[in-house]
């Protein structure tokens, strides 16, 4: 079962998992996209006896993330993965972002996964069994000029999947999370419209990932019982970076690429 399984990183993990012979549930909010989506799932296939099917909802909606994971309980029998590849991201300057962007942000990437996994924990905790992927960002391993609210909403994500991976251990439910670098997705289309220089600078030129080849290794470490994933060697080395250097030296490196932004076109004044 994915959330977010329309396009991106999603629909890529649907038809690696549909190539792999596995069963598949996509659940976004548009009912156009996820036909579309299902089509290519299903050419995937690796047999003809497997199972596709989509439930359009608004996830960041209590009653229809609840009725979209009883959809599926009732069509499908039971979830073995669930997935929640749902988010987006709206960067800009704290100071000029809007109230209503910090909650969507909260809305899309914390509360509909949250939603969505706590409406599949009686099933998963019934059959004792289970694997919960939560996909957080890059963005969630430190604090990135420009990200607060997208930033602060994947922390939330990080936070309640470590608890999660705790509370579930009993119940041999394993619990994940990816920390996916800068991917090739319509979503990074719209995000890269509104990043502040001074983000643009800190990104650098890294090199993007195609949602394929972040599905590839999602599915790799998950399947040797990761919990955290790392899709790419840079965002591995951040993650131990910020574990083991002192966090000043981690500030000041993330300031001084902001200082090259700003004078390269960013509004924030450093003195």
């Amino acid at each position: 079962m994915i959330s977010g399984g329309s396009s991106g990183i999603g629909l890529a993990l649907a038809k690696r998992l549909a190539s792999a012979g596995s069963n598949v549930w996509l659940i976004a909010r548009r009912g156009e996209l996820l036909q579309t989506a299902l089509e290519q799932v299903q050419a995937s296939a690796q047999s003809p006896a497997q199972a596709f099917g989509f439930s359009a909802a608004d996830l960041t909606m209590v009653d229809q993330a609840k009725q979209a994971a009883e959809e599926v309980l009732a069509k499908a029998g039971k979830v073995d993965v669930l997935i929640n590849s749902v988010g987006a991201a709206h960067p800009g300057y704290v100071q000029e972002l809007s109230l209503d962007i910090f909650h969507w942000m909260m809305a899309a990437n914390y509360f509909a996964p949250l939603y969505l996994t706590k409406a599949l924990l009686p099933h998963f905790i019934a059959q004792r069994s289970g694997h919960i992927i939560n996909i957080a960002s890059a963005a969630a391993l430190l604090g990135v000029f420009g990200y607060s609210a997208y930033g602060a909403a994947k922390f939330a994500l990080v936070g309640f999947t470590e608890v999660l991976r705790a509370e579930m251990k009993p119940y041999h439910i394993r619990v994940s999370i990816v920390f996916p670098p800068d991917t090739q997705t319509p979503q990074l289309e719209y995000e890269n419209r509104f990043k502040p220089a001074e983000t643009k600078a800190i990104s650098g030129n890294a090199a993007q990932l195609t949602p394929d080849q972040v599905a590839q290794a999602i599915l790799q470490q998950a399947a040797r019982g990761q919990y955290a994933i790392f899709p790419s060697a840079d965002v591995r080395l951040i993650y131990w970076l910020v574990k083991f250097l002192p966090q000043p030296v981690i500030f000041a490196a993330l300031d001084t690429l902001a200082r090259k932004g700003q004078k390269q076109g960013g509004i924030y004044g450093y003195l």
